[in-house]
């Protein structure tokens, strides 16, 4: 280092300086110290004035910014939309109009119907749709159904929102349409297109609906008129008669009276009694049946009404009707031919007779009621069977007027026969050879008396496995509906014989062990011939002899159809 020549680029510090002494930074001025610039350096020594410390600011024109602080971010670019997102469910709405002629109409040649046009922006269609009108007279709603809609002079060019405005008549398949008006976003959309709104207009009124609502205010006037003339009639009358203040003082107050009618028309003859109610208040009479000895319901003989002296006249005199005065107990009152006597009153009845119209009235009559001479429930004549429908429904109908179901099972026989069933096996007897060789099975149930007839299914017979009739109680035929023995009963099951099942005839074949146990231990409720006829098919058959020698008793039966 110390033989290298005293040339830039070989020294790198002054190894003749001595004074290193460091300069003031700040200069007083009135009392305060403020930094001076620095142009002497340590030592006293002069600075480079090339140097970037030497330098007091950056010009504005060569200083580069993004030297210090880096390159400016940009700001974020805007998402992008498609267009079915931008402009979905944003309509164009504008209420117009189309006259339609009338040539038909001596009175109107056109007609005005008003429509409103929406412009759907997401996808260029248009709809149409008339807005109801009460009696316009025809059918109204949607008159053209949202789609692209062409024009009629340029081919393969569609209608565009930019040909709407208001005043504007389009053609759509033919019907001209004049446009009136829009809603405020409609103004605001082509606006901000630039298409220049022209005010709105008036839609002209319909002819024929404008002369319909004049008919019906006069017509309404006219109602409103007689209503008042009529309320205006009844005013005078009620002060004229005193009606209405006879409503107030005699609402809910009624005489009651008690009467008997001897009914001859019946057969036989007998006596009923009945109730009248007179109200004070509008002097009507109502009749109802006190003791309803059938139970009808409608014991009312006669609703509230003005009752006739004579019930074929029709004059609308006063004395024609009955008034309280008529009503005595002993006298007859008719109603409509019919001859009632009054036999008594309530004490509020007896009380206003004496005390308002100072009539005493007589102490109630005895009314025995006659012999009942006449046939009981029980010797009443049943009409003939006339086969529609069943029996026993057409039974219910000649007990009571309000039939109710019959009731074909004994609850307490089916509790304690629950589950206790007879089975029978049973051969078809036909004329076809096929039919021959089909085996039954009959359930019989002893709780409800239902049988029941199932199918076997032989192999390659034809014939399905399967239910042949479902529980029922089956009739016999020819035998009267009264009979007590129209039903199948066990007693009919006898080995050999026939039943006829809705046109089909079985032969009993066989039954099972159970059931002949059954047999044996209700002897009571089976003729000796259908028991000795099932022993003698067990034995046959070698099933009685085969149980007694395997369990010594018939106390466990066993199932010989499966």
């Amino acid at each position: 280092m110390d033989g290298l020549p005293f040339i830039p680029g070989f020294r790198f510090n002054d190894i003749t300086k001595r004074n290193y002494h460091l300069s003031a930074q700040f200069k007083w001025k009135n009392g305060y110290a403020i930094p001076k610039e620095k142009c002497i350096g340590i030592g006293r020594g002069l600075l480079d004035v090339d140097s970037v410390q030497h330098t007091r600011t950056l010009g504005s024109t060569g200083y580069d910014p993004t030297l210090t602080y880096g390159q400016v971010k940009q700001p974020p670019k805007p998402t992008f939309q498609s267009h079915f997102v931008l402009y979905d469910g944003k309509c164009l709405s504008f209420n117009g109009y189309t006259k339609q002629s009338n040539p038909e109409s001596p009175l109107d040649s056109y007609r005005v119907r008003r429509v409103k046009i929406t412009y759907y922006l997401v996808d260029d269609t248009i709809s149409v749709v008339e807005p109801v009108v009460e009696n316009a007279g025809y059918p109204q709603g949607c008159l053209l159904k949202r789609g692209s809609i062409p024009k009629p002079s340029r081919k393969n060019k569609t209608w565009h929102w930019s040909d709407f405005n208001n005043g504007v008549e389009l053609t759509f398949h033919g019907v001209s349409y004049r446009l009136c008006s829009c809603d405020q976003f409609t103004k605001e959309f082509l606006t901000s297109q630039g298409i220049v709104m022209t005010p709105d207009e008036p839609v002209p009124e319909d002819p024929y609906t404008v002369k319909r609502s004049q008919q019906l205010q006069q017509e309404m006037k006219a109602k409103e008129a007689a209503m008042a003339t009529k309320l205006t009639e009844f005013a005078s009358d009620q002060v004229e008669h005193g009606k209405f203040k006879r409503f107030l003082e005699y609402d809910g107050k009624v005489l009651r009276f008690y009467a008997a009618w001897d009914d001859n028309g019946s057969e036989p003859a007998e006596r009923k009694f009945f109730v009248f109610m007179y109200f004070l208040a509008n002097d009507q009479v109502k009749i109802y049946e006190s003791n309803n000895k059938c139970n009808d319901s409608f014991p009312l003989f006669l609703g509230e009404t003005k009752l006739r002296k004579n019930w074929k006249s029709f004059s609308s005199d006063l004395l024609d009707y009955y008034q309280p005065k008529d009503f005595i107990i002993g006298s007859y009152i008719s109603v409509m031919g019919r001859r009632f006597m009054l036999y008594d009153c309530d004490p509020f009845t007896r009380d206003y007779y004496n005390h308002k119209l100072g009539i005493v009235q007589p102490d109630p009559i005895r009314v025995v009621e006659p012999k009942d001479n006449h046939l009981t429930h029980e010797e009443k004549a049943i009409p003939p069977y006339t086969g529609i429908g069943d029996p026993d429904d057409t039974m219910q109908n000649c007990l009571s007027l309000t039939p109710k179901p019959p009731k074909k099972v004994d609850f307490v026989r089916y509790v304690l026969n629950a589950g206790k069933k007879l089975r029978y096996k049973l051969k078809m007897s036909s004329v076809r050879e096929e039919d021959r060789h089909r085996d039954f099975i009959m359930t019989f149930c002893l709780g409800n008396s239902q049988m029941a007839i199932q199918e076997m299914g032989n192999k390659n017979s034809g014939f399905i496995r399967g239910k042949f009739m479902a529980g029922v109680q089956l009739r016999k035929p020819h035998v009267n509906v009264d009979d007590n023995q129209q039903y199948y009963g066990p007693n009919d099951f006898a080995i050999g014989a026939e039943i006829n099942v809705r046109g089909f005839t079985f032969i009993i074949a066989g039954l099972d062990l159970w059931t002949y146990n059954y047999m044996k231990d209700n002897s009571y409720m089976f003729n000796p011939e259908v028991i000795h006829g099932a022993k003698e098919y067990l034995e046959r058959e070698g099933i009685l002899k085969e149980q007694m020698m395997i369990t010594g008793t018939n106390d466990k039966p066993r199932d010989v159809f499966c």
